[in-house]
């Protein structure tokens, strides 16, 4: 407990059987818990501490995308033979790749230029004293609770060429 100074060890925590008298021998799980003694003839040790885990925080990022400049131009024009690329960006945060976010399309750039004014609005928990993004999901569809993973915050913006009958072109990444 870093403010007070104290430090879990695994001597210090008690781990016990939860039991039920009508299902003997069969545990119904495991409790937990920190357990101190004190002699009564000294005074008291003070109020107890609060050890309980940090709740995340709820942020929003906000990204706006005006401009891109020097874009690779991948698509070769019909009629005229120059090149260009209908460009667009695509981000996400690091661990909620479901949440992925595209720009509108700037079509038939011959410069490399692509103007936007778009923005992305990402909604994440956040632990400020660990500095992680807090994820809960489920591991399967069969999962009954969510797992909770804590990650380093990471934004991934992408640029992409796009096309109307085949897949889209990666061209970069900022």
């Amino acid at each position: 407990i870093p403010k007070a100074g104290c430090k879990l060890v695994p001597e210090h925590v008690e781990t016990r059987p939860l039991l039920h008298p009508d299902k003997p021998g069969i545990e119904q799980g495991r409790i937990e818990m920190w357990v101190d003694m004190f002699p009564k003839d000294k005074t008291a040790p003070g109020p107890a501490l609060d050890i309980s885990p940090r709740k995340p925080k709820k942020f929003e990022l906000r990204v706006i995308i005006w401009n891109t400049d020097e874009v690779v131009l991948e698509d070769d024009d019909i009629f005229t033979g120059e090149k260009s690329s209908d460009i667009f960006v695509r981000g996400w945060l690091k661990g909620q790749q479901e949440d992925k976010q595209d720009t509108d399309v700037h079509y038939h750039s011959i410069t490399g230029e692509g103007n936007f004014n778009w923005r992305f609005i990402y909604p994440f928990d956040y632990l400020v004293a660990e500095e992680k993004i807090v994820i809960s999901k489920k591991e399967s569809m069969f999962a009954w609770d969510e797992t909770e993973y804590k990650i380093p915050p990471r934004l991934n913006l992408q640029v992409w060429d796009a096309d109307h009958f085949s897949a889209d072109d990666f061209l970069g990444i900022f």
